[in-house]
């Protein structure tokens, strides 16, 4: 075994890869990108597959999650069209594996966009679940491979997409390619991701990708190329077997990334599987406006900066699951109504929480449709906080978030940018206002039940929401507020990625 890993180590260094950054802006660049369908992160980190250990000591990796209940099911067609496209369901409008209703010809996939912008990169693709030749990848691959998996049998089809891709990778131009191996999915189903006989696809998936590491260190240009390696996978699997729903296995994806302008180690936001398709195109030079990021290239968020700690009052979240404080970012301030009643502690007012944390605390109830918010977010959640000695019979929820004052001087005009995740029920209401040098608060957005509200009286389901304030004359100072209000067991406000700019 030791010998064998010295060797994919080897092998991963010869491929360019042996740091996170390309070692010369002469290098020609060359993206590949990988997915292993329905693969679980730790199942894979716990298996004997050397060549990802090898891209993982060598390059980035990170654990991810999915979206759920309120976005798309965890199913292999909303998840590959997300990773292919670098936007979430609610633009490409694949929430199936059916297909209707598509948006791809908007949202193509990263493959398309190159070609397109650049009709001279050789653009590849293998795959054996058809929909995914079919429908995804429709157009834009100046070759594709698409064997039928689910007739032919993956453990039969697999095999020989490896050939392709690696007699590809080999003698080829091979600028952007995609490769996907199916068969650990269908273990999934058949046996559940604890059985050995999943345990057993994902060596062979390590297999398949050490063979295409071996063809890319073969190539006779491979000293003058920058390689740019990407695994990744479309969702996790329960225990048992299966997927489509909203528990954390089910949730579970990853990226793992070497080469290329892509930072080494574990990050300390996690990635999204949207992030691949920008992180591909940015290495062949391409520039466009995703819902992903390049890895790497995360914009700064205020809320990362806050330090979480373990449950209180959330029993049913593990206790090794860090995920809440009210102690607010340096700046940043949370204040509660005075008569709002005591319920549970974790939600006793706005927040700072994760996505691993929150999800867990009421699944299926579309928190996991916060896709947009990365890292730590603030929350107040009336609907938890009533679950602890039903305070919504003695009082309300009444809780605001408060940014650091923004210096306006000399100003007229303030922009304002954050993710807004927002479910309406009942009379709850919530507010966005400006106070200018301590003054009165002036209204900027208004959630409530009425159809003239900013949410026309529904959900606002994570969402960039923006807005512009005029700076009156010889104002000095800002300070913006999220309110959230008038609730008793209702529903919720997730706020991220807050951006503050006068100018």
């Amino acid at each position: 075994m030791r010998r064998l890993f010295c060797l994919v180590t080897a092998l991963v260094a010869a491929a360019g890869l042996t740091t996170g950054v390309a070692e010369g802006a002469a290098k020609t660049p060359k993206v590949l990108v990988i997915g292993l369908d329905g693969t679980r992160f730790d199942k894979l980190l716990a298996a004997d597959t050397p060549n990802v250990h090898a891209l993982v000591q060598r390059g980035y990796s990170s654990r991810s999650s999915l979206y759920g209940s309120g976005m798309a099911p965890t199913l292999s067609g909303p998840g590959w069209s997300s990773i292919l496209t670098g936007v979430w369901p609610d633009k490409h409008l694949v929430k199936d594996n059916a297909f209707t209703g598509n948006n791809l010809a908007a949202y193509p996939s990263w493959l398309a966009r190159a070609e397109t912008a650049n009709p001279a990169l050789d653009t590849y693709a293998a795959v054996d679940w058809k929909p995914i030749g079919d429908r995804i990848l429709r157009t834009g691959q100046d070759r594709k491979y698409v064997l039928d998996g689910d007739s032919a049998g993956y453990e039969n089809t697999d095999p020989q997409l490896a050939a392709d891709a690696e007699k590809h990778l080999k003698q080829d131009k091979a600028d952007a390619s995609f490769v996907y191996f199916g068969e650990t999915d269908e273990a999934g189903h058949a046996h559940g991701a604890d059985s050995p006989e999943y345990a057993a696809t994902l060596r062979s998936d390590d297999a398949y990708i050490g063979r295409l590491l071996t063809a890319i260190s073969a190539r006779p240009t491979y000293a003058s190329e920058d390689w740019l390696i990407m695994l990744t996978t479309d969702h996790g699997h329960t225990g048992p077997g299966g997927h489509g729903g909203d528990s954390p296995e089910e949730r579970m994806t990853f990226v793992v990334a070497a080469g290329g302008a892509v930072p080494a180690g574990t990050p300390a936001v996690a990635p999204k599987i949207v992030d691949i398709a920008p992180t591909a195109l940015r290495h062949l030079g391409i520039a466009l406006s995703l819902d992903g990021y390049a890895l790497g290239a995360v914009p700064v968020d205020p809320f990362d900066s806050a330090v979480l700690k373990s449950r209180v009052d959330e029993t049913g979240v593990p206790a090794s699951v860090p995920g809440w404080t009210h102690d607010a970012p340096s700046g940043w301030t949370v204040r509660n109504a005075s008569a709002m009643p005591a319920g549970v502690t974790e939600w006793q007012g706005w927040a700072f929480t994760n996505d691993d944390f929150w999800t867990r605390t009421a699944p299926g109830q579309e928190r996991e449709a916060n896709v947009r918010s990365r890292g730590v977010f603030a929350v107040a959640d009336p609907d938890e906080w009533d679950d602890k000695g039903s305070p919504s019979s003695k009082g309300t929820f009444d809780s605001s978030l408060v940014s650091p004052a923004l210096t306006v001087s000399d100003k007229s005009t303030v922009d304002i940018g954050f993710v807004s995740h927002y479910r309406q029920d009942g009379t709850q209401r919530g507010a966005l206002t400006v106070s200018f040098d301590g003054g009165a608060e002036k209204p900027i957005l208004a959630y409530g039940p009425e159809s003239s509200s900013a949410n026309r009286g529904g959900d606002v389901l994570s969402q960039p929401t923006t807005a512009s304030v005029a700076v009156p004359a010889g104002a000095r100072s800002a300070r913006f507020t999220w309110r959230l209000y008038a609730a008793g067991n209702n529903w919720y406000w997730a706020v991220d990625a807050p951006h503050l700019a006068a100018r």
